[in-house]
């Protein structure tokens, strides 16, 4: 490798460049809560997630690409198909539903709770050690988002809404998709390093879409025709090109050469871009105790980058 060549690879790689791309993508992410939540008002929740990886898996397959193409072999599509139903068609599926019921705001802060529940994944999965200063944030995050969660609410009200599809069960679902999310990233941390990130993203995109299509034909033979207005189809195509396609692709560039405690520090972006958008578009706000609960959450995850895993 000449030495042009080997700084021109440091530059894309060094650790400021990437914290700039990643803050930007976390911000973009944010937002999309705000815009898949007024896209549901015209879209249905499976059929929404199906577009968005469809659109998204589509660019990135007409995208040219520098990646050696060797043949996949019956690991990789096992790897493709478990990434592509848990972590995303399942997780989407699960986001959406539970956007319907809760507000995006509420869902970008829940978001924040993503490091955490790496770290646990990693834990278990990847045998890494956690020490006392991770446990005790992850006590925190998790405290700060049981907060968040409850919203001020008796017992009474709680029980209500989880069986009236009220915004406790929103709440729940939202937590549910955001632990299959950041399950994706351990999966395809190994898989983008033997394939190609392009090569893995696009691929998992299509099988996500693939598994969501059934479900979607039965959401729109009850629905269609859907009402589309220019607005929707901009969100939709915000959401597959822009949020899956650009964003998931990068994320998985960056994390085959950068550290994930790099990554995620990078999230606190996102509720900052969710609770912006959120309260500007959507005219959302707080309770007294979720403000308290998202303050926990951030203090918890602000402790989390610190650490260096051992692993045994």
């Amino acid at each position: 490798m000449s030495n042009s060549h080997s700084d021109h690879h440091h530059r894309i790689y060094s650790p400021l460049f990437s914290i700039a791309v990643l803050l930007s993508i976390n911000l973009a992410w944010g937002a999309s809560y705000a815009v898949a939540k007024y896209a549901l008002d015209v879209v249905p929740p499976s059929t929404l997630a199906c577009m968005r990886f469809f659109i998204g898996g589509f660019f990135l397959l007409i995208l040219p690409s520098r990646e050696r193409h060797s043949r996949l072999t019956t690991k990789d599509w096992k790897d493709l198909f478990v990434i592509g139903s848990l972590g995303l068609a399942i997780s989407n599926a699960l986001l959406n539903l539970g956007l319907q019921m809760t507000t995006s705001t509420k869902t970008a802060i829940a978001a924040s709770l993503e490091p955490v529940f790496t770290i646990v994944l990693a834990a278990l999965m990847l045998k890494e050690i956690l020490q006392k200063r991770t446990m005790a944030a992850t006590a925190i995050s998790i405290i700060g988002a049981a907060m968040l969660l409850l919203d001020n609410k008796s017992v009474g009200q709680l029980f209500r809404e989880l069986y009236s599809s009220g915004g406790f069960l929103g709440d729940i679902l939202v937590v549910l998709s955001i632990f299959t999310t950041a399950l994706y990233s351990i999966l395809m941390k190994p898989v983008a390093q033997r394939l190609g990130a392009m090569r893995a993203t696009s691929y998992s995109f299509i099988i996500g879409a693939l598994l969501l299509a059934p479900i979607s034909v039965m959401e729109l033979s009850q629905l269609w025709p859907l009402a589309f207005t220019r607005e929707a189809i901009l969100a939709i195509m915000f959401l597959g090109v822009i949020c899956n396609a650009i964003c998931y692709v990068i994320w998985n560039i960056i994390l085959r050469h950068t550290e994930a405690g790099v990554m995620a520090v990078t999230l606190y972006a996102q509720p900052v871009g969710g609770v912006i958008v959120g309260w500007l578009w959507l005219g959302e706000s707080l309770s007294t105790g979720g403000l308290i609960g998202a303050a926990l959450i951030f203090a918890g995850i602000w402790l989390l980058p610190g650490e260096s895993p051992e692993k045994t």
